[in-house]
């Protein structure tokens, strides 16, 4: 697969430093575009463009720290704050709109009765996506 665009969906947690290094390390190659986004989930209460000040402060360092990442692994990253009703719809229409090849997801190691869980959002975008998707599970810490 000849990568030009990479689509990295972040959501503040501890894998996130993981997903940007395999995004990096799958788009330096080809020197592939890499876009790193954070999707803030708006309530169905208030408007889509609802000023969420906490949110929104807490996205942007999301994205700062994402930058810092692929600076210091040696590639420069684009980023975007979005915001929508539900995660998995807006990274499926980011990609479309971006042309995406490829959609690098994070997985914390999550167990929910016994057995290792996978959200919403990692199933949503898995169905829903036309390019291709790479989920990066977290490993399990003892």
């Amino acid at each position: 697969m000849q990568l030009k665009r990479i689509l990295v969906p972040l959501a503040g947690t501890s894998v996130d430093v993981e997903v940007i290094r395999v995004a990096v390390a799958l788009g330096k190659p080809t020197k592939a575009e890499i876009v790193a986004i954070h999707v803030i989930e708006v309530r169905w209460n208030l408007p889509l463009d609802a000023v969420l000040e906490p949110e929104s402060e807490r996205g942007e360092g999301v994205l700062d720290d994402a930058m810092k990442i692929a600076e210091a692994a040696g590639s420069h990253i684009e980023t975007e704050l979005v915001q929508a009703r539900e995660a998995a719809a807006a990274i499926i229409d980011t990609a479309r709109d971006r042309k995406s090849d490829l959609i690098v997801l994070g997985m914390p190691f999550r167990k929910r009765l016994g057995r290792v869980y996978v959200g919403k959002t990692v199933q949503g975008v898995y169905v829903g996506a036309q390019c291709a998707v790479l989920a990066y599970r977290q490993e399990e810490t003892r």
